[in-house]
């Protein structure tokens, strides 16, 4: 119990006897509790079924074409249409088109068993190899520097690695119908707790990177997504910052569910990694 605070008058001295005998004669007081500040309830509605539905139908559709638009960060602006197929946890993809930066370059990206395979004269590992391949825990300098920003593709193409195991933490901010390519669909607009998600992620990197965000005062993280008719994403929105590679800001547009799809790897014989910066983005000296 905090002690009483010395006031600047005497106390008499009956005040004082008065005190010394009870503190000797009574039995000692428990402290009061103090009550704590309830926690206020949110008033959102909870995505947790919407998502498991949707989670659920992706899985067994397992494919679709789709176009992605956007910002890669250091890599620029992006407009590529390709595939995704789906696999249990896995989501592979290929991808075909452009990329905007001080310049226009072509670029394709392959991402298969989580390995990326990058195609574009930006970053060429030599003449006679045209793809880059980039490993999440590669120690080359191309991997280290372009995962995270392949990373982000990787998880912008499939909603299901954005809130799986998170989907408790993630509430309805707003919904509203909405047209996608002439489709009619509804307008999720969708907010990660990240306090509570880095509680309840199953993967530890997910839990610390909520945590981070948390720890910087990014209370939620904002997420759109468009379902039609059927329940099937038309499309999903997602504006991340990623580590070495600044804001990655990607839209995917999804269409053709269920139709067979094509992802395959680049010939091995074209295959190389980066070791350090190409010739092309050398710094002037």
């Amino acid at each position: 119990m905090p002690r009483a605070r010395t006031r600047t008058a005497v106390l008499s001295a009956g005040l004082a006897l008065t005190a010394a005998l009870g503190a000797c004669t009574s039995e000692p007081q428990p402290h009061a509790a103090v009550p704590r500040a309830a926690a206020r309830p949110d008033p959102r509605p909870a995505a947790e079924p919407l998502l498991a539905d949707t989670i659920g139908k992706i899985n067994s559709t397992g494919s679709a074409h789709a176009t992605m638009t956007g910002s890669l960060g250091i890599v620029g602006q992006l407009h590529a249409d390709g595939v995704v197929r789906y696999r249990g946890p896995q989501a592979d993809l290929a991808l075909d088109g452009k990329t905007r930066n001080t310049r226009t370059d072509e670029l394709a990206v392959s991402i298969v068993n989580s390995t990326g395979y990058l195609n574009t004269p930006l970053a060429r590992p030599d003449a006679n190899k045209r793809w880059l391949k980039i490993s999440q825990d590669g120690s080359d300098f191309g991997s280290k520097l372009l995962s995270p920003a392949l990373d982000q593709l990787h998880e912008s193409v499939d909603p299901r690695a954005t809130f799986s195991g998170v989907e408790a933490a993630t509430r309805i901010q707003g919904t509203a119908p909405d047209t996608v390519d002439g489709r009619p669909t509804t307008r999720y607009d969708l907010r990660i707790r990240t306090d509570q998600a880095a509680e309840i992620a199953p993967d530890e990197q997910q839990r610390e990177r909520f945590q981070q965000a948390a720890d910087d005062g990014e209370r939620e993280l904002g997420f759109q997504l468009w379902l039609d008719d059927q329940g099937l994403p038309a499309k999903f929105a997602a504006t991340t910052k990623v580590a070495q590679a600044g804001e990655v800001s990607l839209t995917s547009t999804y269409r053709d569910w269920g139709s067979p799809v094509d992802i395959p790897l680049p010939p091995a014989e074209q295959v190389g990694v980066l070791d350090g910066l190409p010739p092309m983005a050398q710094p002037p000296r």
